[in-house]
């Protein structure tokens, strides 16, 4: 088999975890690693056994001896780098959000067809074994037809001070893990069209530090009947929640992506890098990189190149979570629930403008 040869671009958490994901991988092997802080990057190759190492993601883009690039950088640098990516011949695989504004996601889906290139949308909700049995399930009639659906996902905030800067994230809590809930419930659903967005957005707990969003309520109403019941918050105290639901007209199912994995752990020293996270009653995971999906995302995503197949997770879907996610702006915005096919009666720079300045029209 073909092994391609994988490019990661960001040498903090992210990019890690993509590391951890290739190195189950097959078919793929990471070879290149770009980071503008050279001390990090170099660390990371060391760490890794990585053997090239650019000072830029436009030389990585560049280069003769990369096929597949991931991004794991801020927000307000997906559209470009994406781009860049393609035009220079490079598959690209994309960490949420897509980019910042619905103009700029139109830019990356037509290069993807004029390059030939795949972008794929890294949405690793979608493969979480957990979830994806429950949507079996589902999908088998196991609960009858589902009315609703419930995701949420908390904790007490962000591992990077970027994430709170309008400029380099373009959004809250809402960009950040809002954007899991609204993919989850449409991929759970098989993607039906969105007829409906209501949301109401807060910031709660982070006042003294930024004045984007930390906590999201978003419902959604398909055009199927279906409503999605979305929680987002960097609100959390006291650890951490991710948390699926489905009703149906013959049943429930529940998911709990980190308890109920079968390991119950007790501990007043702690044992983890940082000992406070795994302090008292704790439920550790065997694999966290696998049961969080990652390793499977980049082998669908890896399998699409070589056997040239329609990625489950596309640009495309990516637009989709963005319209939503500005709509959800905009209703907390207005007190009113938006209406699909959207329509954003002014300009905004950031989808959290709609929010922060909803009189500068």
């Amino acid at each position: 088999m073909e092994k391609l040869r994988v490019g990661i671009t960001g040498a903090g958490f992210i990019g890690q975890v993509h590391y951890d994901a290739f190195s189950k991988v097959i078919g793929a092997e990471v070879v290149a690693i770009a980071d503008v802080d050279k001390k990090r990057r170099d660390q990371f190759a060391k760490r890794n056994n990585i053997r090239l190492k650019f000072d830029s993601l436009k030389q990585m883009a560049e280069s003769d001896e990369v096929d597949v690039i991931t991004l794991g950088v801020p927000n307000y640098l997906h559209k470009e780098f994406a781009v860049t990516c393609m035009k220079n011949g490079k598959h690209v695989i994309i960490e949420k959000p897509l980019c910042l504004t619905l103009d700029e996601a139109d830019e990356i889906i037509e290069v993807s067809k004029k390059s030939n290139r795949y972008a794929f949308y890294a949405e690793e909700l979608c493969f979480i074994p957990k979830f994806v049995r429950a949507k079996e399930i589902v999908d088998a009639g196991g609960i009858g037809r589902p009315y609703m659906i419930k995701e949420w996902e908390k904790h007490a905030g962000p591992y990077s001070p970027w994430f709170f800067k309008r400029e380099t994230a373009g959004g809250g809590i809402m960009m950040d893990m809002g954007c899991h809930a609204i993919e989850f419930a449409r991929w759970f659903l098989n993607k039906p069209k969105v007829k409906s967005v209501y949301a109401q957005v807060n910031l709660v707990l982070h006042k003294k530090i930024t004045k984007l969003d930390d906590n999201v309520i978003i419902l959604i109403e398909f055009e199927n009947g279906v409503v999605a019941n979305l929680e987002a918050s960097w609100a959390l105290k006291g650890g951490m929640d991710s948390v699926m639901e489905c009703y149906g007209t013959e049943g429930v199912i529940y998911a709990d992506l980190l308890r109920g994995g079968g390991i119950k752990c007790y501990s007043e020293r702690g044992f983890t890098p940082n000992p406070e996270e795994s302090r008292g009653w704790t439920f550790p995971e065997y694999d966290w990189n696998y049961q969080n999906g990652y390793p499977q995302e980049m082998q669908h995503f890896i399998d699409c190149i070589l056997h040239n197949k329609e990625p489950m997770e596309s640009a495309k879907d990516g637009k989709v979570v963005l319209e939503i996610m500005i709509a959800a702006y905009l209703s907390a915005a207005t007190g009113k629930k938006i209406e699909f096919p959207l329509k954003v009666p002014y300009k905004y720079k950031y989808p959290v403008d709609l929010w922060l300045y909803p009189l500068k029209r």
